[in-house]
């Protein structure tokens, strides 16, 4: 059809060029005419052949499915520690010795006094042991598809002799 147009256009250019009208005016005109002459009788697109000394072979074809599975990231997890803090009041009870003098003898005593002092520590304790571990799923996807197949039409024109061997498919 690319031809029909191109050689339309180049023979209208010239023609109209001649009987004293615009080239550029035979040019559009040419390819219009070209292209419709194209269209109608261009050549057209014919069957990939296979010709022997015996007769002529054609290829016929069909689709086939391959299937692969590919591996893509779908997004990542992260996990981490999160320190919360927390004030803890405790009422703790202690013991404290208290001197009592009675009146009397004018001696000097020395006594020791104690009282219970509160010392705080702190130290980790395991409440929980959180495993982490990726863990495979099976699911069953549907894919659907069209496939493409050949098939061999034949149309007899006149009387034609023709026989017919096994289905083509």
């Amino acid at each position: 059809m690319k031809k029909s147009i191109l050689f339309g256009s180049i023979i209208g250019g010239l023609i109209i060029f001649l009987l004293g009208g615009s080239f550029f005016a035979g040019v559009v005109m040419g390819g219009i005419i070209g292209g419709i002459w194209g269209a109608f009788f261009g050549q057209k697109k014919s069957l990939p052949r296979k010709s022997t000394k015996k007769g002529s072979s054609l290829k016929v074809r069909e689709e086939e499915l391959e299937i692969k599975k590919v591996k893509v990231p779908i997004g990542e997890v992260n996990v981490h520690k999160e320190v919360i803090k927390d004030k803890k009041t405790i009422t703790v009870p202690i013991k404290r010795e208290e001197m009592v003098i009675e009146a009397g003898d004018e001696e000097y005593y020395r006594i020791p006094l104690k009282e219970e002092e509160i010392k705080v520590s702190k130290h980790p304790v395991t409440l929980n042991d959180v495993s982490i571990k990726k863990q495979r799923k099976n699911e069953i996807q549907k894919v659907k598809t069209t496939l493409k197949k050949e098939k061999v039409i034949s149309d007899v024109n006149g009387e034609a002799d023709m026989k017919e061997q096994d289905p083509i498919t």
